[in-house]
């Protein structure tokens, strides 16, 4: 795994690395995933594996039934759908309305990095990294105006509209989407903001 950063915890990297796996739809929904075989996937013990589709499962990316292991969460019914767009928009709309009370240099910097890596991720085309930049990006803007309770609800309820992200053909579309809603914020457009959040969510 040395991909990954090397002051993260192995726990933390299995998390990382079966969420853009799950994200990016290298397992199917509803396919089982089994402790042994993640293990060997990914070059770990057992340990880790287990804390990582317990900590996915709670953030919805995974079902636990009992006697039946864990599976991928299936697609979003569509009439739960618009329920989960509506919660989501109301908690992001939330932090943006605190953001831009006093949008700070360090915010700014923040969301432009994350902007930087939805680029790269879009014009590279890779479906895992596409989506991991894309909630990085929405993320900092709920931890910028939000607490870990909003955090922690925000968190649920993307992870299951991402499980199955398939808007754009063209990746760079959604880019410029997210574009938009980082030079509203920046020039304090706090309608313009929201209404651009709204055209990338929905």
């Amino acid at each position: 795994m040395s991909d990954q950063p090397i002051f993260r915890t192995i726990r933390e990297q299995v998390v990382e690395r079966l969420r853009n796996d799950v994200m990016g739809q290298v397992f199917e929904p509803g396919e089982s995933l089994r402790e042994f075989a993640l293990a060997k996937r990914y070059a770990v013990s057992r340990s880790p594996i287990r804390d990582a589709l317990l900590q996915l499962t709670q953030e919805g990316l995974l079902v636990a039934t009992p006697n039946c292991g864990v599976k991928v969460a299936s697609r979003m019914d569509d009439e739960v759908q618009p329920l989960v767009i509506d919660i989501r928009l109301r908690v992001e709309k939330f932090a943006l309305d605190r953001v831009m009370k006093n949008v700070s240099e360090t915010a700014l910097a923040l969301l432009r990095e994350r902007l930087d890596r939805n680029h790269t991720a879009c014009r590279e085309g890779v479906l895992s990294n596409i989506i991991k930049s894309d909630m990085d990006f929405h993320e900092a803007i709920v931890e910028e105006g939000g607490s870990e309770k909003l955090i922690g609800l925000w968190k649920q309820v993307t992870s299951s509209m991402m499980l199955h992200y398939e808007r754009h053909g063209d990746w760079i579309e959604s880019y410029h989407e997210h574009v938009a809603i980082f030079e509203a914020i920046e020039r304090g457009d706090r309608k313009g903001a929201k209404a651009a959040l709204v055209t990338n969510i929905q």
